[in-house]
């Protein structure tokens, strides 16, 4: 799994490059292939209560406002993160330590 969330839209190449203020936002919709896994890891990492989070997309983000955000992404995972439809959706994809042991029909 890579990324659990980002402090930027990824679907969006110019919301993504615009100087902009960062956003909570659920893991990049392109690729993230169990749903219910990601939303499991959002859930863990906002019981942890970070002050500051680094994210591999977006900008630092840190306080109060930060964690309020992880929360409601935590609380509100399927609405905001999770898309209407997709490959993954209802079908993730299953791996064990030797690599992919089942990746859904296109």
């Amino acid at each position: 799994m890579g990324d659990a969330f980002v402090t930027t839209k990824s679907e969006s190449a110019y919301e993504a490059n615009i100087a902009r203020d960062p956003e909570m936002h659920g893991p990049p919709q392109y690729f993230t292939p169990d749903w219910v896994s990601a939303k499991a890891s959002v859930e863990t990492l906002a019981a942890l209560e970070p002050n500051l989070v680094l994210t591999g997309h977006g900008h630092p983000l840190q306080g109060q406002e930060m964690r309020d955000a992880l929360h409601r992404l935590a609380r509100e995972f399927d609405q905001i993160a999770v898309p209407a439809q997709g490959r993954y959706v209802g079908d993730p994809s299953r791996a064990d330590e030797s690599g992919p042991t089942y990746v859904p029909p296109n």
